[in-house]
């Protein structure tokens, strides 16, 4: 998958922008693995009000597996008071960190 295709697919279906949270869990890894840059505001954005598991981690795992790690890290902890609990210990394994 290349920019130019994540672009069409985005301006033809506005995914980036799309409030469904199923299509964010989906659509933002796949941006953040590529270095799509619409996607680095949208997932940083998505992080900060989005406490679930179930699409932090697909997040998270995205920026880990892609070489962002300080970037996850630097997302993770700005959102620590945020979390739940479950969330700090689950996003502190998928980054390699010890939670707080």
């Amino acid at each position: 998958m290349t920019i130019k295709l994540l672009d069409l697919i985005d301006a033809d279906y506005n995914v980036t922008a799309d409030p469904d949270p199923e299509v964010k869990q989906r659509w933002l890894p796949i941006g953040l693995t590529k270095d799509y840059n619409p996607a680095f505001e949208a997932a940083h954005t998505w992080v900060s009000t989005m406490g679930r598991c179930k699409y932090l981690t697909s997040i998270y795992a995205a920026l880990q597996n892609s070489g962002k790690h300080d970037l996850g890290v630097q997302w993770y902890n700005e959102n620590i008071d945020f979390y739940h609990p479950v969330a700090l210990s689950t996003e502190a394994r998928v980054l390699g960190i010890s939670p707080p």
